[in-house]
């Protein structure tokens, strides 16, 4: 024999079974009533208030982290795109180390101006570690130099 619900009684079942649902996932006390399911709403409101403002603020945090590493990527490549010429030009610049025996290579990444090929005596080495030292610091950056140049003889 079916049975037919009447709206009070459909309010009840719902309440009921959000009343077991609430209890299953631990958020709530449950009263069997529609006004006890009221008073639960009530009293509970606030925690999920709370967590709903902790979860906007960590939300926040992370976009603010996320637009400080943007800032900071793009200034470091912004950097980059102006250090690497202003090095190899002071170095090629010199009288010294602009000879065709040697191959100066500059390149910057995360902060480190390198210096790679070789040269043709340990004290063209050293000059072009002074000169790109000295250009980095002109330049106002706060970069350091990777002397990785070899010494060969031709």
């Amino acid at each position: 024999m079916k049975q037919h619900m009447t709206g009070s009684s459909s309010k009840l079942t719902i309440a009921i079974g959000l009343c077991v649902f609430g209890a299953a996932i631990g958020l709530f006390g449950c009263q069997n009533t529609v006004e006890g399911l009221k008073e639960d709403t009530n009293r509970n409101a606030p925690k999920v208030e709370n967590a709903a403002e902790r979860a906007v603020d960590a939300t926040k945090r992370a976009a603010q982290t996320a637009v400080d590493r943007t800032k900071d990527a793009t200034a470091n490549a912004s950097d980059a795109a102006n250090l690497t010429p202003k090095v190899k030009s002071a170095i090629t610049g010199n009288a010294k180390l602009n000879d065709p025996k040697n191959l100066i290579n500059v390149d910057t990444k995360d902060n480190v101006v390198y210096l790679k090929g070789h040269v043709i005596s340990n004290d063209e080495k050293r000059l072009a570690g002074d000169i790109a030292t000295k250009t980095v610091k002109e330049a106002g950056s706060s970069d350091t130099v990777a002397n990785q140049l070899t010494v060969t003889s031709h």
